[in-house]
């Protein structure tokens, strides 16, 4: 049984499908009115005056100038998952100044859920969407130009935790569990666990609740009887005395976690400010793996922790973990295909090579870059 904890109010897969434009236009007109509108007859004066005086190279020359500034001067969104160790590359690229160095002017923003954070990708909100593969495999095999271009984490982050009365999995049937979103890497590491203890969605009750701190809370309080939780919460719950059910990440099957997911027209299009947005990224990788001192002061910001114990088990959780390069794993990507084709038709006869575009990862690596990081 699944219950909805709240209501939603905008229809993902209606994003996925029909990406809204509307926003994207009247924000460029009011772009283009901001920079060549209205400027009063003294303006219009001058201006042709100076026009008289520029000969046509020189308009070309200043045209180009111009357009390079505009360029330089892009703000660009990018969106992280949550507070979460595995979410933690965009937090570094850009407290660490990473995307800075690469001349990136990045904002990042915090959107829960895969389904979310594609929907916002192709509204315009954002050019760049991390989460879970769950979403962008799901908008692509409806048609969506998403592409999957990196990964940082491909295991399950994720531990089943429960109330201190329940023993084992059998002890869940008629029980309360708390998940972030339907669709999304929470739901399918649920029904892959529920898969191999053998118990049957319909023996549980589902419900969405929130992010980790949310979830967490409601387990605490009494409210829920199991979640899905990782380092720093994890460690929380269970210095409260709640119990693992389960470690995720030693489950069998692979999954990639943390995905770097673009729209594909954008990647034809400026290919050459996304193959510095992934350098950041891959930057941002190595150092969680290698630079704990640095690291860990991000994870301490971000995640709200003051506890050194607490940030040290996070870092020491989760750094191994990550994926350098950070290619994405594209048996990982076949699992999860090879799972939902068993619920959904649009998933059959689906290969990863279809989703994934690998080949500035590959750029990278001719080059030596991820090399040149360890030198």
């Amino acid at each position: 049984m699944y219950t909805l904890g709240y209501t939603p109010t905008v229809d993902y897969y209606e994003y996925w499908i029909n990406p809204p434009k509307q926003l994207e236009l009247e924000e460029t007109n009011r772009g283009l009115n901001d920079l060549f509108g209205n400027r009063g007859a003294r303006h219009v004066e001058e201006r042709n005056m100076i026009v008289k005086r520029i000969t046509i190279p020189a308009l070309i020359l200043l045209l180009s100038v111009f357009l390079r500034t505009i360029d330089a001067a892009e703000k660009l969104v990018a969106d992280y998952g949550g507070h979460a160790g595995f979410q933690s590359a965009l937090w570094v690229a850009k407290d660490l100044k990473i995307f800075d160095k690469h001349g990136l002017d990045v904002e990042i923003i915090m959107i829960t859920g895969s389904a979310r954070s594609v929907a916002a990708l192709f509204g315009g909100s954002t050019q760049f969407a991390t989460g879970s593969a769950t979403g962008p495999l799901a908008a692509a095999v409806r048609g969506s130009d998403v592409k999957i271009i990196a990964a940082s984490y491909n295991k399950f982050p994720y531990a089943f935790v429960v109330k201190p009365d329940i023993r084992s999995p059998k002890d869940l049937r008629g029980k309360k569990i708390n998940i972030l979103n339907f669709g999304g890497s929470n739901d399918l590491a649920l029904q892959l666990a529920l898969k191999e203890w053998g118990i049957k969605q319909t023996e549980v009750q589902v419900i969405i609740g929130g992010d980790a701190p949310t979830r967490m809370g409601s387990l605490m309080a009494g409210r829920m009887d199991a979640t899905i939780l990782s380092p720093p919460h994890l460690t929380i719950a269970v210095q409260a005395g709640y119990r693992v059910l389960a470690d995720m990440g030693e489950m069998s099957a692979n999954f990639p976690q943390s995905t770097l997911n673009t729209r594909g027209s954008l990647l034809r299009e400026k290919r050459d400010m996304v193959k510095r947005f992934v350098r950041s990224y891959a930057e941002a990788v190595y150092a969680i793996k290698t630079d704990a001192e640095r690291t860990t002061k991000v994870f301490a910001k971000r995640m709200g922790v003051n506890d050194p114990a607490t940030i040290k088990s996070t870092y020491e959780y989760f750094a191994p973990r990550f994926s350098f390069p950070p290619r994405v794993s594209l048996s990982g990507v076949r699992d999860t295909l090879r799972f939902y084709a068993e619920q959904n038709v649009d998933f059959k006869n689906r290969t990863a090579e279809e989703f994934v575009d690998h080949s500035l990862m590959d750029e990278l690596e001719k080059e030596g870059f991820f090399k040149k990081l360890g030198s």
